[in-house]
């Protein structure tokens, strides 16, 4: 989320605003200086174990006393309109977008949220003609985003508009839409949906998965939820860090704990 952010400038302590991939860098530097690594795996599942969990990747399962699940939000899918083909051309996330098309030309969001203008941004940035396609009246973005958006030359909105079919070519996409004007058709180099986020997190056990709906930063022993996989789509990432740290001071304090029992057992000789 933030290497796709436009502009970070609600964070506090930054001297100026920054664009999402100059911040997401910042963050990279602050683990560098503490020398924490990043080991890369897709967790699917978490199991309670005696002695702690079980993350089940898709490399190896890894048992851990303790783990702190910071897995944020997935894109919702967007249902592609009828006897549509042009899945290469369509994209959840701007910076992958933009990694097929460095320089795209023009580009459909579909979306009237804060990510549908926040992408719209990033996307006339990079030298798009940008169209944000709202199918409702009025769009769900207020304030900065919407005034950014709408003194952008790059880019316009269109309400009350959906697209009815989707047509890729070797140079392009075709575009058909159903606009208060009437049907109308563009040619565009792709389609970025911002149509909402849902909590992104592995397959727990019944009972856990209960508790993280009931937003519990510990919802088991020895477990953790922090930041939007917590919260839902907050989308701050000052809130996000706040809520880390918190998840990390509860779980240095839980594992603390724990180590300080085990010592006087093994102290009674009862371990």
């Amino acid at each position: 989320m933030v290497t796709n952010g436009f502009l970070i400038e609600n964070y506090p302590g930054l001297e100026a605003p920054l664009p999402g991939p100059a911040f997401a860098a910042r963050l990279q530097q602050h683990l560098d200086r503490f020398e924490l690594s990043v080991y890369r795996a897709e967790v699917n599942r978490v199991d309670a174990d005696g002695s702690g969990w079980i993350l089940r990747t898709d490399r190896e399962s890894i048992l851990a006393p303790c783990v702190i699940l910071a897995t944020g939000t997935t894109p919702r899918e967007w249902e592609l309109p009828e006897d549509s083909v042009a899945r290469r051309r369509l994209f959840t996330e701007v910076g992958e977008l933009l990694d097929v098309f460095p320089s795209p030309h023009r580009v459909l969001v579909i979306g009237g949220g804060e990510a549908a203008f926040d992408y719209a941004l990033s996307l006339a940035r990079a030298g798009a003609e940008v169209t944000i396609l709202v199918r409702g009246a009025t769009a769900r973005a207020k304030g900065r985003l919407w005034e950014l958006v709408n003194n952008t030359s790059q880019i316009r909105i269109e309400y009350g508009t959906r697209v009815t079919s989707l047509v890729e070519s070797a140079t392009g996409m075709t575009a058909w839409l159903e606009t208060q004007r009437g049907a109308e058709q563009q040619s565009i180099d792709a389609v970025l949906t911002a149509i909402g986020r849902t909590r992104n997190t592995p397959n727990l056990p019944g009972s856990l998965a209960e508790q993280m709906d009931q937003k519990a930063l510990r919802p088991a022993p020895g477990l953790f939820v922090c930041g939007d996989a917590r919260c839902g789509s907050v989308g701050q990432a000052g809130i996000a860090v706040g809520d880390g740290l918190q998840a990390a001071a509860e779980a240095v304090a839980w594992t603390t704990r724990r180590q300080h029992r085990r010592t006087q057992l093994h102290a009674r000789g009862d371990f």
